[in-house]
């Protein structure tokens, strides 16, 4: 389980922990404003500009969509919430009818996500622009930090800690990785099965408490190690040790001043200042930031590499 804002259903809790974010550690997200309609013609116009969710079941949208669009069903919102987008994208839902579409814009607007549009007519209204039969766009997407140095990370086995409902270790895995996540709530875990399985990539899942006092990482199994919004400093040894020779880690999480903005609030969740930069000492450290964006959050992240 993740710090972040919104509880995942079924999530194990600790002190002062809150659950994975839409997304990695950004600027914070806009106050939220109550969604507004938009007809037909408003929405063709704004397309290229809105992220668009569709909100009809799944047979539904197979039979007809609009191009571009991704697929979260109104009924399983809550199971699903991961693979939406991060909470200040611009956003046009869409459904079966102008109720249907509204009803879901104001549970996005219950989330936190601060702009919001809803289609005030059925999809079909959109005309020729409906009929689209592809997959689904992913709306969701991994941490940025993750992405920004994906080019120059080796290939091969990748381990995700605390990984949550799985988004960085499919991202991993629809890149090629060999990939497993590895959290201690099973429910998590299996929403990030299932993302795996709607983007027909294959992840392995292990169950574990990362923070019981031997953590059983297997040594010198992976060529990358990647943790998001998690700390838990007795961890760093038995990373070290599960990195292969020329394995890479990739780490981010919040540093003290977070406080401030929101949680993580105890010292136990939060670094010092450098401390991540020290945490690894026998690792070649890539790159290292420390990052305090107006509002919050307020973080550090890690790109290192163990020698050969």
């Amino acid at each position: 389980m993740k710090p972040g804002a919104v509880p995942e259903p079924g999530a194990a809790t600790r002190p002062d922990a809150v659950p994975e974010p839409d997304a990695a550690p950004e600027n914070a997200t806009p106050e939220p404003v109550p969604p507004q309609p938009l007809d037909p013609a408003a929405a063709i116009a704004r397309l290229g500009e809105l992220v668009l969710i569709d909100v009809r079941d799944e047979e539904a949208f197979g039979a007809g969509h609009i191009e571009g669009s991704g697929n979260v069903p109104l009924s399983r919102f809550k199971e699903r919430r991961a693979e939406l987008p991060p909470r200040e994208a611009a956003v046009l839902v869409a459904g079966e009818d102008e109720h249907q579409a509204r009803e879901a814009a104001f549970a996005l607007h219950g989330h936190g996500f601060a702009r919001v549009r809803w289609l005030d007519a059925p999809v079909a209204s959109i005309g020729s622009g409906a009929t689209h039969r592809g997959p689904a766009a992913r709306l969701w997407r991994p941490a940025p930090f993750l992405v920004e140095v994906l080019s120059a990370l080796p290939r091969g086995r990748a381990a995700d800690l605390a990984a949550g409902s799985g988004r960085e270790a499919v991202f991993l895995a629809m890149n090629g990785y060999e990939a497993e996540a590895w959290d201690s709530a099973p429910e998590a875990l299996s929403r990030a099965e299932a993302l795996a399985t709607r983007h027909g990539v294959r992840l392995t899942t292990v169950t574990c408490d990362l923070e019981q006092a031997s953590p059983p990482l297997p040594r010198e199994r992976y060529d990358l190690v990647v943790c998001f919004r998690f700390l838990h400093r007795p961890l760093f040894p038995a990373i070290d040790r599960a990195l292969a020779s020329g394995g890479h880690l990739v780490y981010e999480t919040y540093r003290v001043g977070q406080e401030r903005f929101g949680k993580p609030r105890r010292p136990a969740f939060l670094l010092e200042r450098g401390e991540l930069r020290r945490a690894f000492p026998t690792l070649e450290v890539m790159r290292y930031e420390e990052l305090e964006s107006e509002g919050g959050p307020v973080t550090a992240r890690l790109w290192a590499r163990k020698g050969h």
